[in-house]
């Protein structure tokens, strides 16, 4: 991100979600990587940035690049390999997509895209024509928690967004025996009323 340092930061905007997301390209350099930033027509380097910040819900230069480098570590597959911008273009994707509003929301939205990719590639895994049924139960059930965990992150985002939790109960079939009572409708229970 050494490219991106120097430069004033912009003021935070949300992007609109039919803007596509900030691009970057990977060069290598002598002392490791350089990840520079793609400038579409007409765009300069502080429409970038504030598309970079928004991505990651912050007006902080330092927090965007930070959560920027571990997500796209944690989704880089190979780490004796240098990261592609394919990995790194697909972090800033996803994230602009969700559109994380604050940093709270970019830490819960960059778990959520790690947990996805971990369910795909553990569902991967488990499908592949070779491998052992006792490899494909483990690999599945690995695949149900990271699905799990990923409607549990979307559920804790929707709840911080303000978004009420909506439960469903569908009950199909009530029998009631001759003699028997039945409530339909809610029952509460009070204390203390005597009764």
């Amino acid at each position: 991100m050494s490219d991106l340092q120097g430069v004033a930061e912009a003021v935070i905007r949300v992007p609109l979600r039919s803007v596509p997301a900030p691009r970057v390209a990977i060069r290598e350099t002598e002392t490791g990587q350089a990840i520079e930033p793609i400038l579409d027509d007409g765009a300069n380097l502080e429409d970038f940035h504030a598309a970079f910040l928004a991505a990651f819900g912050t007006a902080e230069r330092l927090v965007a690049e930070a959560f920027f480098e571990q997500l796209a570590n944690a989704l880089h597959a190979d780490p004796t390999k240098a990261l592609d911008a394919a990995t790194a273009n697909l972090v800033l994707a996803l994230l602009h997509r969700i559109g994380p509003r604050d940093e709270v929301e970019a830490m819960l939205c960059s778990q959520m895209v790690a947990a996805h990719v971990a369910a795909m590639d553990v569902t991967r895994r488990a499908l592949h024509t070779e491998q052992t049924a006792g490899g494909r139960a483990v690999y599945l059930n690995l695949a149900r928690r990271l699905m799990t965990t990923f409607t549990l992150q979307m559920d804790s985002l929707g709840r911080h967004r303000g978004k009420p939790t909506v439960q469903k109960v569908i009950v199909e079939k009530v029998l009631v025996a001759p003699g028997g009572q039945a409530v339909v409708g809610a029952i509460s229970s009070r204390r203390g009323d005597g009764g």
